[in-house]
């Protein structure tokens, strides 16, 4: 099996879900002193099938980013890219550079999921120390 395929990656129970997210909520809260650690953003089904859609796509890479716009706030994102057989990241043609002028609904790369205030409204295990 390739090292980059579209079986890549385990399922785990919720317990074990659940101890990782703890375990980076400790992290950021106690260890980093962050008061508003982003935990999680939310990402709509048609857009992640549009995303894995392209061409040569066998799975789904999601880099860590930081939005320093100007407002004094550093907001943590999610970037996602489709990823082919070979680890590389997938771009359509026209933004294979760092153009300007490609376009941002060309659906090779998204970001702006929302949360964590939007999601979720129910405590389990992946979002507090419930059980």
């Amino acid at each position: 099996m390739a090292k980059f395929s579209k079986e890549t990656g385990i399922f785990i129970d919720l317990k074990a879900a659940g101890k990782l997210t703890k375990n980076y909520r400790v992290d950021q809260l106690d260890r980093k002193k962050h008061k508003d650690p982003v935990m999680s953003q939310f990402f709509g089904l048609d857009k992640l099938q549009e995303l894995l859609s392209q061409e040569g796509t066998v799975g789904l890479r999601i880099y860590y980013g930081l939005d320093v716009d100007g407002d004094g706030k550093a907001d943590k994102k999610f970037v996602l890219t489709a990823t082919d057989a070979e680890g590389n990241d997938i771009f359509p043609a026209q933004t294979r550079s760092l153009e300007k002028k490609a376009s941002a609904n060309s659906g090779a790369l998204m970001t702006d999921g929302f949360c964590p205030f939007d999601c979720p409204k129910i405590s389990n295990p992946l979002n507090s120390d419930s059980e």
